[in-house]
């Protein structure tokens, strides 16, 4: 899935794309992935900026985020408001070619009050975003709405028994049948398989490794 997200975003035609589902079937591991593929192509562009933005959106949060990556923060900085702010990120950004990814947002987010320029062919721009509505994909304006969904039930099984290890699979004949088990609680949720720290999930770690007798 990653490479096909990716070779749409490289298309020039492209310039914002919308990564959307429910809670937990792996938006951000793709961003995250994407980012790692942005900063490889340092000589394609100039910046890449990763921002988490979260239900509890507010304008200054993102711009104080935003300049520190430009190295913008400073007594001056912080005796600015919100409009001359946003002057100073586009006074930067205008003549970079920039990559905006941001994380997890839950309504339209005005680019321009922030002092972020829209990505366009022109400008040869790019943002990526996650969110878990369809809805905010069409209010972002964005140019590709991918849908992001759990895992089928033979790939979430095989990304758990990854998690797990031979090892411990070959360990005992039940534990096989066990990891299934997992995988369809965790119902395709590529998140809640990868998290040791989820409940269900070290729970089950915490099982499995008792019934194996060997420590992972």
């Amino acid at each position: 899935m990653l490479e096909t997200i990716w070779n749409r975003l490289m298309e020039n035609e492209v310039s914002s794309m919308g990564l959307y589902g429910m809670g937990g079937v792996g938006k951000t591991t793709l961003l995250t992935q994407i980012n790692n593929k942005f900063l490889k192509k340092k000589n394609a562009f100039v910046m890449v900026l990763w921002i988490v933005v979260s239900k509890e959106f507010y304008i200054q949060k993102m711009q104080e985020e935003i300049a520190k990556k430009l190295s913008l923060t400073g007594q001056d900085w912080n005796q600015k408001d919100e409009d001359q702010k946003a002057c100073d990120i586009l006074n930067v950004l205008k003549r970079k070619k920039f990559v905006l990814l941001l994380v997890d947002i839950w309504a339209k987010v005005d680019l321009m009050k922030i002092g972020v320029p829209y990505p366009s062919r022109e400008n040869r721009c790019k943002i990526v975003f996650t969110t878990r509505s369809l809805e905010v994909c069409g209010g972002m304006g964005a140019d590709v709405e991918i849908p992001v969904k759990c895992l089928p039930p033979h790939d979430a099984l095989e990304l758990f028994k990854k998690k797990v290890g031979e090892m411990m699979l070959g360990s005992h004949p039940n534990i096989p049948e066990l990891a299934s088990i997992v995988a369809k609680t965790c119902k395709g949720l590529s998140l809640a398989l990868e998290d040791e720290e989820s409940d269900y999930v070290s729970c089950m770690m915490w099982f499995l490794k008792q019934a194996s007798k060997i420590a992972v």
